[in-house]
């Protein structure tokens, strides 16, 4: 069982604390191969808004040296941890601009075979602001629904209390659970509707993307509403999407 974790905060206090606890459990549980991957380490330029990554494609990115293994470390595991940390009652700017990095992944979306994990901290308030937005992500690039695991820690030096480590022991337990036992998760309602709506984007001709009409097609996603069962509502919203998006394109 690969894990990817995603490290966001710049550095090693409660939400690394926090993430530690959820890899400690996981490591009682057996077969798990982790690789950690510290945004603080990347020194990653932000993100120059060149659009190339749209239009040519990830690989053309200027930064691909740095975040080129970062989505290699992702395709490559069963699962994904990515934590953040609240500042300002947002997520903070280092974690951010990574995600910057990753906005073709809403237009080329290919995570579908992940289960994803989101830890976020804060001391004051936002945590849960902050795990939903990681997690909105997370479904926007395939993953489902990720489990959330957001906490207040107001100590001077990091500890848990009986009621957290509960919390970690039940969310690691679950994640783990989901990845041995094959069980991805269901996807919102807004990340199929926001799926589809880059679907009927790369349908059109001409093209408002070539390098996104080609994905589209090449992977096969274009010819379906979703890559993997989802219900008749969300299913029903799809189609409802990609046919007013999709009109909506062609003008």
């Amino acid at each position: 069982m690969k894990i990817t974790v995603i490290h966001g905060s710049m550095r090693k206090g409660n939400t690394y604390g926090v993430v530690q606890a959820v890899l400690e459990h996981l490591g009682t549980r057996g077969g798990v191969e982790i690789t950690n991957i510290n945004v603080a380490d990347l020194e990653l330029p932000f993100c120059s808004s060149c659009h190339i990554c749209f239009s040519k494609g990830d690989e053309f990115c200027p930064h691909n040296a740095i975040v080129g293994p970062v989505v290699k470390a992702i395709e490559d595991c069963d699962g994904l941890i990515i934590s953040g940390v609240c500042y300002a009652m947002h997520v903070n700017a280092a974690l951010k601009n990574l995600i910057d990095h990753f906005a073709y992944l809403f237009h080329r979306p290919r995570m579908f075979s992940k289960v994803g994990m989101v830890v976020a901290t804060t001391a004051g308030a936002g945590e849960i602001g902050v795990a939903k937005y990681l997690r909105q992500v997370l479904g926007h690039w395939g993953m489902g629904k990720a489990i959330l695991l957001p906490m207040k820690i107001q100590v001077a030096a990091f500890s848990l209390t009986d009621k957290q480590k509960r919390q970690v022991s039940a969310a690691a337990d679950r994640f783990y659970n989901a990845i041995r036992d094959g069980k991805l998760f269901s996807p919102s309602m807004v990340s199929v509707a926001v799926h589809n709506s880059f679907r009927a984007m790369a349908s059109v001709a001409p093209p408002v993307s070539e390098c996104d009409s080609a994905y589209w097609r090449e992977s096969g996603f274009g010819d379906r509403v979703y890559p993997r069962k989802i219900g008749f509502g969300k299913a029903f919203v799809g189609r409802f999407m990609y046919l007013v998006m999709g009109r909506m394109f062609r003008g």
